[in-house]
């Protein structure tokens, strides 16, 4: 095949950790992706490895190349149709950017998957979405509605930085009384996909977490993920959603978006009800500690008001409570952050609740959008800082100054 880009993925070990590769290189042989995803349990790759997940980890960014992709390895047939129909979806959504390329597998291979018990794992952060999908399948729903929900996934390289360890420890120390208490085991795995950062991560973000998916749930028949905005809401472009999801499985493994039923004051309106869920809740991704809220940034604040939009007080994940001056500095960049403040706004009068809150909410709608845009002088000083090692101090000095955006990438 020529002029076209070629995927090869390989097994190696790195201090002593077994690890997936996955290469991209051009015809020329430049090497153009070199990432890695770590989990336990990896099986050895052979012939039969399905390499579905490595083609979408990295789909939005051959899409950029407007090349063929020729993968060396086996692919699913259910994947390689599915992944034809969500890249013209992306070429409506962003002509400029993303081209439909043919991708050209060694192998297709039709594969259905033995009958045996059905599992699903579902992606899991810690945040609203996430527990709220692991209440509702473990717990809350009725048992002929739910997905039957055996593990959650962690990704450590996602909402942690790879160069923090002990803070992704942290997180799945914290979230441990939750997934014991309904009864769900805990797999973590391990990628610089994220960190390699070529690929827009507000597009990618739901082919990366589903790439995932796919590579630890060899025995699992469904993968799970919670919904960002509700179906009467939805926000296009953006990575995940009803009209993406779905594409991301394949005929062995199915990738459902759970929850776009609910808006998230919804699913806050759930979480309330169990006292552990509150206590272990973390949605920050912006705070120097990345195991705990910060309490300051616009996911933390725009959580308190959910729990006030649904007549709760604030839990005592965000110690600090809500103050004036938080809401109004709302980092407010994108479609799906406005919207979701706005549904708070609603959600709060349509039951009669009331608060000054509201009013400092009103008027941070008015400000607008936050002007501010990623440029490549900020990505590469955070870069720089984080393999230093001083990302997570400079940041915490920015953050009580108020000046987060300007190391928040």
């Amino acid at each position: 095949m020529t002029d076209a880009i070629h995927m090869t993925v390989s097994d190696a070990v790195v201090d002593g950790v077994p690890r997936r590769v996955t290469q991209i290189h051009h015809e020329s042989g430049a090497l153009l992706v070199d990432i890695f995803h770590e989990w336990a349990g990896m099986a050895p790759l052979d012939d039969t490895t399905m390499l579905d997940g490595n083609v979408m980890s990295m789909l939005l960014f051959c899409m950029k190349q407007g090349l063929p992709l020729h993968v060396h390895g086996a692919m699913s047939a259910g994947a390689v149709r599915n992944l034809a129909e969500l890249q013209r979806i992306w070429h409506r959504w962003r002509p400029e950017v993303y081209h439909e390329i043919e991708i050209c597998p060694d192998r297709i291979v039709e594969t259905r998957r033995a009958e045996k018990v059905p599992r699903a794992i579902a992606a899991f952060s810690g945040g609203v979405d996430s527990t709220f999908t692991a209440l509702r399948h473990a717990r809350v729903l009725p048992d002929h509605l739910r997905y039957p929900l055996t593990d959650v996934l962690m990704v450590h390289g996602f909402d942690v930085e790879l160069q923090s360890p002990h803070y992704f420890a942290r997180l799945t120390q914290r979230v441990e009384p939750l997934l014991k208490d309904l009864g769900l085991n805990l797999l973590t795995i391990r990628t610089n996909s994220k960190d390699w950062d070529r690929q827009n991560w507000q597009d990618s973000h739901g082919l990366e977490l589903a790439a995932c998916l796919h590579m630890v749930g060899a025995n699992h028949q469904y993968g799970l993920i919670g919904s960002c905005e509700p179906y009467d809401t939805m926000c296009t472009p953006w990575g995940s959603g009803p009209v993406t999801d779905y594409l991301m499985g394949s005929d062995h493994f199915q990738i459902i978006h759970d929850g776009a039923g609910f808006s998230r004051t919804d699913k806050v309106q759930e979480v309330g009800r169990h006292p552990v869920a509150c206590q272990t809740l973390k949605v920050c991704w912006a705070g120097a500690d990345q195991s705990d809220n910060c309490g300051h940034c616009e996911k933390c604040v725009r959580t308190m008001m959910n729990f006030l939009a649904c007549g709760y007080d604030i839990p005592s994940c965000f110690p600090e409570g809500l103050k004036p001056a938080d809401v109004r500095r709302m980092k407010i960049y994108n479609c799906p952050q406005m919207s979701a403040l706005k549904n708070i706004i609603a959600y709060a009068q349509t039951r009669g609740v009331n608060g000054t809150w509201i009013k400092w909410a009103k008027a941070r709608t008015r400000q607008g959008y936050s002007q501010y845009s990623p440029c490549l002088a900020r990505q590469i000083i955070s870069k720089i800082l984080s393999r230093l090692g001083l990302k997570q101090p400079v940041k915490k000095i920015l953050h009580r100054l108020h000046f987060d955006y300007l190391i928040w990438d």
